[in-house]
């Protein structure tokens, strides 16, 4: 039987004195987590902006902009880690430059363009692949503050796992693109996030579930907790509760739950995703609604609506 054995992170915004105690910290968890079994680990959104808390208060372009200048490092740094360590590790999220490759998966599809940047999930692999996908929907604050450009291509990937794609935080709360995921093969979706508040990570958290249900497949969750002692204008306060959610069905819990953290603590989470147990939700749950969809029903009523009928 096909399974996976996963950890996904509540990292926690601590204060830290130096870029040093911020990749050793990081190790850590991976290490950690490593050591428990899992074979793959979730980092948050917005991991790296952490590093933003050891300068003085930057504007968003110079933030950007600093980051960016981190991004051979950090990805040099989570290759040997992952290789290392013999584990899968999706690296948070990272602001970087649009023009940087987006990933083996979807290298045809990546934009160049060097003037704006993109917030991007990096998942690298022991044997040193790396697939990356740039968030598709910014939130109202992005679009107002931050200098990023939405992503444009959906990259659904192989695994030894089976497929998998990654939606950042409010990506989740579209369920057409994470239908586009499922249709393409997509058996697990691994969900970064960033939320301030309660509100927004339970629209986060409730939508990763109602994913995971219409599509009869794994949702990941990760997410940043905790608050700085110092207030920046991009990252400084966070709200979340890792966890993973299978379909509310049969074989699996009435919940759907198959593991979360408590609340806004800092730690790991470990997770089993049974992928045959995902296969027995999809021939013999008391619901199919991964199958029982009407898609051409509903583009005649999306036409209609175009039409003004």
């Amino acid at each position: 039987m096909t399974k996976l054995t996963i950890a996904t992170t509540q990292y926690g915004l601590t204060d830290i004195a130096s870029e040093e105690q911020f990749w050793t910290g990081i190790a850590d968890k991976v290490r950690s987590a490593a050591a428990q079994g899992a074979e793959m680990i979730v980092f948050p959104e917005y991991t790296t902006a952490h590093l933003l808390s050891l300068l003085p208060p930057l504007s968003y372009d110079d933030a950007c902009a600093y980051l960016d200048g981190k991004t051979d490092e950090y990805l040099r740094f989570f290759g040997e880690l992952s290789r290392e360590n013999g584990i899968a590790i999706l690296a948070g999220t990272h602001v970087c430059r649009k023009d940087r490759a987006e990933g083996s998966g979807a290298l045809e599809n990546a934009v160049r363009d060097p003037k704006g940047f993109v917030n991007r999930a990096f998942l690298v692999f022991p044997d040193g692949r790396v697939e990356a996908q740039s968030k598709i929907h910014l939130t109202p604050e992005e679009q107002r503050h931050w200098p990023l450009s939405p992503g444009d291509a959906l990259n659904v990937f192989d695994t030894q796992w089976g497929r998998m794609a990654i939606l950042t935080c409010y990506d989740i709360e579209f369920p057409e693109l994470a239908r586009v995921a499922a249709l393409r093969g997509a058996e697990t979706i691994l969900c970064p996030s960033y939320t301030e508040s309660a509100h927004g990570y339970h629209r986060v958290r409730f939508c990763a579930q109602a994913r995971a249900i219409e599509n009869q497949l794994f949702v990941v969750l990760s997410g940043l907790v905790g608050t700085l002692a110092e207030e920046r204008p991009q990252v400084d306060t966070a709200y979340s509760q890792a966890g993973a959610f299978a379909p509310c069905d049969f074989p699996f819990a009435p919940d759907g739950i198959l593991a979360v953290g408590e609340t806004n603590a800092d730690a790991a989470v470990l997770a089993d995703l049974e992928f045959e147990l995902l296969q027995d939700n999809r021939s013999s749950g008391g619901v199919a609604p991964f199958y029982d969809r009407k898609p051409e029903l509903y583009r005649q009523l999306a036409e209609e609506l175009e039409s003004g009928r």
